[in-house]
């Protein structure tokens, strides 16, 4: 098995592999990021394409491209494994049985699926006719693995029971629901039924493009039936945190820095089809935290084709107020009397493709339909404007774009610009108030200085062991703490290449003695600077030691006192000559 991780590893380009998860930026020989991990503001993550690990010097995480997948997509490690083997095109030679988790079987059952209902359209010219008329391609029919289930009661179950899958693992993955009688039966053989009958079935994909549920539109149409009904939530679905449509899209949104959302499905594969293709579908519900901060890796602009109704969609508008909290810029399209995206297309690709150039910013969008319903210089408009829109303005990061958005509110209102300005106070002031539970990815312990100065002196180390040599050079063992001092120690002896045990942790303080060695003119006087700084570090550190034993030594009047005060003293003139 470890033949096939390293082959995994020469084939896959781990610049180009995160590079799908973040928006990496150049930094001399290597590239940033900002943390996927915890929230950070200036760029610490950084990739090496040189020695094909990651690392972030914020919150201190890292490793190769298995760690990355682990940590992004929350996989344990066999199914990195297997994922990574899958994007490799290299054939795992032997299976370990931790490989064939609950979790790979509802995988390789959606898979499954998706072929069969694939099939059964082929077979069905009725649906194959309305999604032809709804202007689908045949090639896009395919590329979205477009599929029908017919409108039987057993027709999936039956087809997976004969691929060796159970009834109880058919339901698990949301494709079947247990019968009443079955249920309320503990003797009777249990019997499942096809939660999805008559319906053109979409399969929707997680970010690596796997098949995890499906979405099911009612055809021929029928009465008391919901339109649309999506798989519930499983081990491998969790609804706010997928996104129809980016496995594809997210090259696209990457490079364009933007990203197109619509509702549905037919929006996002009609929009695919017209060449928009940094698009995606939130399926119907507003945006989530989650679903955000996977689009803040890839983007900084949202173009929302959705609708927004200012006077409703209250889910919707928290979703938009934390994608501008999180630094989003949010416009809004507007199609005027075209009932959706999909539409559009079919009428003609140039009104879809005009309605994102010429989409309006959030701020105005609610000016715009504030006033459209009151008149600005009523009271009822200036109420309507300060309850849904000047909420809108406080959420903005930028301070330049509050200012813009104020003055304009002000003329509009024919106000006096503090007068927002104290309503957007109070707003913050009452968000502040109100947000007692801090994000849990903010829970990141940083290093300490000691600490950084510790790694600081052992990249260096490692990088020029003859440094050791310098005159005016004073390091020992006890400068260093129990995790770091082995590796000082194996330094000193030169025996530092043959500890494989260090390997990766030995790789990383490389990646940062090269960041630093980037903006340092004097790498020889900086690396003296840091030893003596860590010198004064291990002193401090001894003399609130010295001290404690001299508070329990006054307390219990023990003898030692004047040696301890002597200690604490020396340790003082030291310090003093640093």
């Amino acid at each position: 098995m470890s033949s096939s991780i390293e082959e995994i590893k020469n084939r896959i380009d781990i610049v180009e592999f995160i590079g799908s998860y973040l928006r990496l930026q150049k930094a001399g020989v290597n590239f940033k990021a900002p943390c996927p991990f915890h929230n950070e503001k200036t760029p610490s993550f950084v990739v090496s394409p040189a020695r094909q690990i990651w690392h972030c010097f914020g919150c201190a995480k890292g490793g190769d491209i298995f760690r990355f997948l682990m940590e992004i997509e929350g996989l344990d490690f066999p199914e990195a494994l297997r994922a990574l083997a899958d994007r490799a095109g290299i054939e795992l030679k032997r299976e370990d049985s931790s490989l064939r988790t609950e979790r790979n079987r509802q995988i390789s059952m959606l898979e499954e699926a998706a072929s069969f209902f694939e099939a059964n359209l082929q077979k069905e010219s009725t649906p194959l006719d309305y999604l032809t008329k709804r202007g689908v391609q045949k090639e896009t029919i395919k590329e979205w693995r477009i599929g029908f289930a017919s409108n039987e009661w057993e027709n999936l179950a039956k087809h997976l029971s004969s691929k060796g899958f159970n009834g109880e693992e058919i339901e698990r993955a949301g494709l079947a629901i247990k019968s009443q009688a079955s249920a309320q039966s503990r003797t009777a053989e249990a019997r499942y039924y096809d939660r999805f009958r008559g319906r053109i079935m979409f399969p929707i994909f997680d970010y690596q493009g796997r098949v995890v549920a499906f979405g099911g539109r009612m055809y021929p149409d029928r009465e008391n039936e919901a339109k649309y009904i999506n798989s519930p939530e499983t081990a491998l679905y969790q609804k706010s945190k997928i996104l129809y449509g980016l496995d594809k899209a997210k090259t696209h949104v990457l490079k364009s820095g933007a990203c197109v959302i619509v509702e549905g499905y037919m929006d996002t594969i009609m929009s695919w089809q017209a060449g928009v293709k940094n698009v995606i579908a939130s399926s119907g519900t507003a945006l989530s935290l989650d679903q955000l901060k996977i689009l803040r890796r890839l983007c900084e602009k949202i173009v929302a084709a959705f609708d927004m109704d200012i006077a409703g969609q209250a889910a919707t508008k928290r979703g938009i107020e934390i994608a501008l909290k999180d630094g989003f810029n949010v416009s809004v399209i507007d199609l005027g009397d075209v009932k959706d995206p999909a539409d559009a297309v079919v009428k003609s690709p140039n009104i879809w493709t005009k309605a994102i150039d010429s989409a309006r910013h959030i701020v105005q969008f609610y000016i715009d339909t504030a006033i459209q319903k009151y008149k600005a210089d009523t009271p009822m408009g200036k109420r309507e404007i300060e309850t849904n829109v000047i909420p809108v303005i406080a959420s903005l990061t930028s301070d330049l774009e509050k200012a813009h958005w104020v003055k304009e509110l002000g003329n509009l209102l024919n106000i006096q610009e503090q007068i927002i300005w104290g309503i957007i106070g109070r707003l913050q002031n009452k968000q502040t108030f109100e947000t007692t539970a801090p994000e849990a990815s903010l829970s990141v312990r940083l290093r300490s200085r000691k600490e950084l100065l510790e790694e600081r002196v052992l990249a260096m180390l490692i990088k020029s062991p003859k440094l050791l040599e310098e005159p005016g050079i004073v390091l020992n063992s006890a400068f260093f703490s129990d995790k770091r001092e082995p590796v000082f120690r194996l330094l000193k002896d030169g025996k530092i290449e043959t500890d494989d045990a260090l390997k990766n942790y030995i790789s990383r303080l490389i990646l940062e003695a090269d960041l630093f060695l980037e903006s340092v003119l004097d790498a020889n006087l900086e690396f003296k600077k840091w030893c003596s700084e860590l010198e004064k570090e291990y002193l401090k550190e001894e003399m609130a030691h010295i001290s404690g034993r001299i508070q329990v030594a006054e307390k219990n009047n023990e003898a030692s006192i004047p040696e301890l005060l002597q200690k604490f003293s020396n340790i003082s003139n030291r310090l003093s000559k640093l």
